[in-house]
């Protein structure tokens, strides 16, 4: 993968500015506020289809305007050395819409273009924010994974789509029950339709993501292993809960499922909700059907306590996934130093799994984490970047830097939204 050139208009703080992008490393440079990262997230709206740091398009308008521009030219290896050229153009004068361009074609308003795939670009990302993935909630960690599923199977994007509207419609009845006060005989029949749905795909989103995890998992710990000086080993599970009274003979109804209070295996604590957790080899090895049975157990048992709730509360938007380190739990007990390498660990198999299912090197963005990683880290970093990966650095400052991330790079200075190519790396 590589980028040759990225547009945008009012898109931002940007006015209008076009980066020139060498094929090797190119590094933005500037004080915070000043636009850096917003160039690193149009070049990810146009690999993924979306921003994770915007609520609504609206928010990527620049003050004042009512449309911005993204425009990218790019070249991969299933295009045959062929360019191509992406511009997603979103408008608000009269609704807020997009319109997408390929090679100056209007594409159709599918789910193609409004919804992840905008170009056969793919990016994966090292930011500050990924170390939520073990300071923030369950959300993070599943979209992580989720992230790194679609890219290493695109396919699991579609069934996590269709899982997600079947939850959406489920909890529509949920609320329309709970206001009624009662169920009637056609109710009841019309929400085992919905959980027959909910359950089978809820077991190919679980399967589909355990599929992920089971091929991290090794690159992972053997990176950490590096990182650690192989004095600490990483851990790695993915929490799917089963009801105790599926295990053990008992209800657990009357609980829900909030954040994860222990490592993952046999019975566990998770908010006010007692589980079991399988573990991921276990899931692995389910038949889809096993899974799906156990998902609609689920749904059976806490069936009044959803109504109540007026939401579904099993399933994989209810799932984890679990760090340990020297089996305790990452999320409780390690330090900061020891979350940016477990991060790292996860980043660095995340890169080698993407580069081997697409036969070459993805585009590695990495914004203002660089500087934040002593020599060794980074050196960890380097060994996998290869003189044909392509990687765009936001930072504030280059000092603290490996001088061979710096030698022969393309510096770029940003500042209010202007881009001013550097000669020299003085610093």
């Amino acid at each position: 993968m590589q980028v040759n050139q990225v547009t945008v208009k009012n898109f931002r703080n940007y006015q209008s500015a076009t980066l020139e992008l060498s094929p090797g490393r190119n590094i933005l440079i500037g004080e915070n506020a000043q636009g850096k990262t917003n160039l690193l997230e149009a070049i990810e709206i146009i690999s993924t289809g979306r921003s994770d740091r915007a609520a609504s398009d609206r928010e990527l308008i620049a003050v004042g305007a009512n449309e911005c521009l993204i425009e990218l030219v790019y070249a991969a290896k299933i295009m045959q050395g062929m360019d191509e050229t992406v511009s997603l153009t979103i408008s608000q004068k009269e609704r807020l819409s997009r319109r997408v361009r390929i090679n100056g074609l209007n594409q159709p308003a599918s789910a193609r273009v409004s919804g992840r795939f905008l170009s056969r670009l793919t990016t994966v990302s090292f930011k500050a924010q990924d170390l939520n993935l073990l300071r923030g909630g369950p959300k993070f960690r599943r979209d992580w994974l989720d992230e790194l599923a679609l890219k290493i199977r695109p396919a699991h994007h579609e069934l996590h789509s269709k899982y997600e509207k079947i939850v959406a419609q489920r909890n529509r009845l949920l609320k329309n029950f709970f206001e009624k006060g009662q169920l009637s005989v056609s109710d009841q029949d019309e929400l085992k339709v919905w959980d027959k749905q909910l359950s089978y795909y809820g077991a190919l989103v679980i399967k589909s993501r355990v599929d992920a995890l089971i091929a991290a998992i090794p690159e992972s710990e053997n990176f950490h292993a590096g990182i650690s000086g192989r004095r600490e080993k990483l851990g790695c599970n993915y929490v799917f809960r089963q009801n105790q009274k599926d295990v053990e003979g008992h209800d657990s109804a009357g609980s829900s499922a909030s954040t994860l209070e222990a490592t993952a295996g046999g019975a566990v604590v998770s908010g006010d909700v007692a589980a079991h957790v399988l573990d991921v080899n276990e899931i692995h090895a389910m038949e889809v059907k096993d899974l799906a049975l156990t998902i609609m157990r689920n749904l059976r048992e806490r069936r009044a306590e959803e109504i109540a709730r007026r939401q579904t509360l099993t399933g994989p938007h209810r799932d984890d996934v679990s760090f340990d380190l020297n089996g305790m739990a990452a999320t409780a007990y390690a330090s900061q130093g020891q979350q940016r390498s477990l991060v790292l660990a996860l980043k660095l198999a995340e890169l080698k799994l993407v580069g081997d299912v697409l036969e070459e090197p993805p585009l590695l963005l990495l914004d203002d984490v660089l500087a934040e990683l002593d020599l060794m880290r980074q050196g960890m970093l380097m060994q996998l970047v290869s003189e044909d990966m392509q990687t765009l650095i936001t930072t504030t400052h280059l000092s603290g830097f490996k001088a061979e991330w710096i030698e022969g790079a393309n510096i770029v200075e940003v500042v209010g939204g202007s881009l001013r190519p550097r000669l020299e790396a003085a610093y």
